[in-house]
């Protein structure tokens, strides 16, 4: 039996007990029976108020613990971008090496060139092509983004939304922006804006192709088209990240999410 069932039941019967106690003890029932009636529902009265006080405990637990789940997610979230930032600026260093390693091409080594294999183009032709051409973030850049994201950090919602305004405005195309445009969309629905929500993670879709919120950001799209009523638009948002990023979080969330919807 749960507490608030437990609570519910107890309280019926103080509601029902007292009126019989009193009248009891009026109409000059033996003072035993009385004394015990009121006794009982001492005990009654104690239990109740032990009962709520388990309740009010395990409460504020569980918004302790969803607390810590959101702190840990921003947590890993800065992680990924982090390493993220560190992952593209490889290539560009791999092919700085490779480029001064390769030696200079000769009229003794042609025939060696023409039997080099070809590359495939149709795959090339099919990579995804980002609509914002990003560079690697600034010193000034990370300060900038890490500074809004510690205000999130620390709840401080409304100052974290003017950072990150801030922030997508004075780096349109910096590696960290999509980031940037995926919290304002967070932050939108934690501040009840769910249009702006909508914009934000718009932008994440379209703008950014590639970028590792897009999965996530796509996901919100279903997620507040459901919460406006929107369930075709919703069901279509899912559906395309189950589909396109089968392997991602954001695919197994689209799942269940899909699974619920009446």
């Amino acid at each position: 039996m749960s507490t608030r069932f437990k609570i519910s039941s107890l309280a019926l019967v103080l509601t029902l007990s007292a009126p019989i106690a009193m009248a009891n003890t009026a109409n000059g029932v033996s003072a035993n029976v009385a004394a015990d009636l009121l006794y009982q529902l001492e005990m009654l009265q104690q239990e109740v108020s032990q009962l709520r006080g388990k309740v009010e405990q395990q409460q504020y637990e569980l918004n302790k613990l969803q607390s810590l789940s959101k702190d840990r997610y921003i947590d890993l979230d800065k992680r990924v971008s982090d390493l993220s930032s560190k992952v593209s600026s490889a290539p560009r260093a791999v092919t700085s090496q490779v480029s001064s390693s390769v030696p200079e091409v000769t009229a003794s080594n042609n025939s060696a060139i023409s039997a080099a294999p070809t590359v495939n183009t149709s795959v090339v032709a099919s990579a995804p092509v980002r609509p914002v051409k990003l560079v690697e973030p600034s010193a000034e850049a990370k300060a900038a983004y890490d500074a809004a994201y510690d205000l999130i950090r620390s709840k401080n919602f409304d100052r974290a939304q003017a950072a990150l305004r801030s922030f997508v405005k004075q780096y349109p195309n910096n590696m960290l922006t999509g980031n940037g445009h995926y919290w304002l969309g967070e932050l939108a629905l934690v501040l009840g804006d769910q249009g702006e929500a909508l914009v934000q993670f718009q932008i994440v879709q379209d703008s950014f192709a590639g970028h590792a919120k897009v999965p996530d950001a796509i996901y919100k799209l279903g997620i507040v088209n459901d919460q406006l009523g929107n369930q075709s638009s919703a069901k279509d948002y899912f559906q395309r990240v189950i589909a396109n990023y089968p392997d991602s979080n954001a695919a197994s969330l689209a799942t269940n999410y899909l699974n619920n919807m009446k």
